[in-house]
C-alpha cells in the first residue's frame, strides 16, 4: 500500500533550495564571485519565502499545522523510534522542528546578507555596524549547514531503523509505503507552484545584476592576501 504523501512543490522546493544553499555556502568564500553568493543568496531567501506561504494554505503534510512539534509528540517519537511505534505520514515531530530551524535561520541568513551588501555599498542603512550584520550572516549560514547535517542524518536513521517506509524514495517520488490519506493539489496551489518556480529565478536574476563597490572588493581582496602572506 503507497500514498502520495509529498505534492511537486514541496519536493521541487527541496531540491532547489539544497542546491541553491549549497552554491550560495560555497561561493561565500570568493569574493571574486560575489555577485554569484548574491544570486543563489537571494534564490535561497525567496524560495523560503514561498514554502513559508506554502506552510500557511498548502496541501496535507505541507502544512504547518501538520508539523507535530509539541513536546509530548517529541517524546513519544523518541521512546518509539526503535520500534514499531506510531508512523507519521507527513514529518515527524524531530524532523517538524528541523525544517522549522531551517526555514528561520534561512529567511534570518539571507535578509542579513542582503542588509550586509547595502551597508557595504551604501544603498541603506539600518543601523547595524558591517561587522554584526557580517557576524550574523556568518553564523546563520553556519547554523543553517548544522541543521542541514542534522536533517540528513535524520534521513539515514529513518532509513536504517523504517526502511519499509520508504522515507528516502518519497523525497523523490512522493509516495511512501503507509496507508494514508493522499495528498491533492487545487487549482491555486497549481498557480502558486508556477509563482514559485519564476518569482525565485527573476530576484535572483536581478541580485546578480547588483552593482558591487570597486573599493570594497578590493580591500576585501587585499585583507585575503595578506592573510594569506601572514600565515606563509
Amino acid at each position: 500500500m503507497t500514498s502520495y504523501i509529498w505534492t511537486a512543490p514541496t519536493r521541487i522546493f527541496h531540491w532547489l533550495l539544497a542546491v541553491g544553499f549549497t552554491v550560495a555556502f560555497i561561493l561565500g568564500d570568493f569574493d571574486n564571485l560575489s555577485n554569484l553568493h548574491f544570486a543563489f543568496g537571494a534564490f535561497v531567501g525567496v524560495l523560503i519565502f514561498f514554502r513559508i506561504l506554502f506552510g500557511l494554505f498548502g496541501p496535507i503534510y505541507s502544512t504547518f499545522k501538520d508539523f507535530p512539534i509539541g513536546l509530548k509528540s517529541q517524546r513519544e517519537f523518541i521512546h518509539s523510534f526503535f520500534s514499531k511505534g506510531k508512523i507519521f505520514a507527513g514529518h515527524n515531530p524531530a524532523a517538524s522542528v528541523i525544517m522549522l530551524g531551517i526555514f528561520f535561520v534561512g529567511i534570518i541568513c539571507s535578509v542579513s546578507g542582503y542588509f550586509l551588501y547595502a551597508n557595504e555599498n551604501n544603498v541603506l542603512n539600518i543601523g547595524i555596524n558591517e561587522d554584526s550584520l557580517e557576524e550574523l550572516h556568518e553564523i546563520t549560514a553556519n547554523l543553517f549547514l548544522i541543521l542541514v547535517a542534522i536533517h540528513l542524518l535524520g534521513i539515514l536513521a529513518e532509513t536504517l531503523f523504517h526502511k519499509k517506509t520508504g522515507t528516502l524514495k518519497s523525497i523523490f517520488t512522493g509516495y511512501k509505503n503507509i496507508e494514508s490519506k493522499n495528498a491533492k493539489l487545487n487549482g491555486f496551489h497549481k498557480i502558486f507552484l508556477v509563482l514559485w518556480l519564476i518569482i525565485p529565478f527573476y530576484v535572483s536574476y536581478l541580485a546578480y545584476g547588483l552593482p558591487v563597490n570597486p573599493k570594497e572588493q578590493e580591500n576585501k581582496i587585499e585583507n585575503n592576501e595578506n592573510y594569506d602572506y601572514d600565515d606563509d
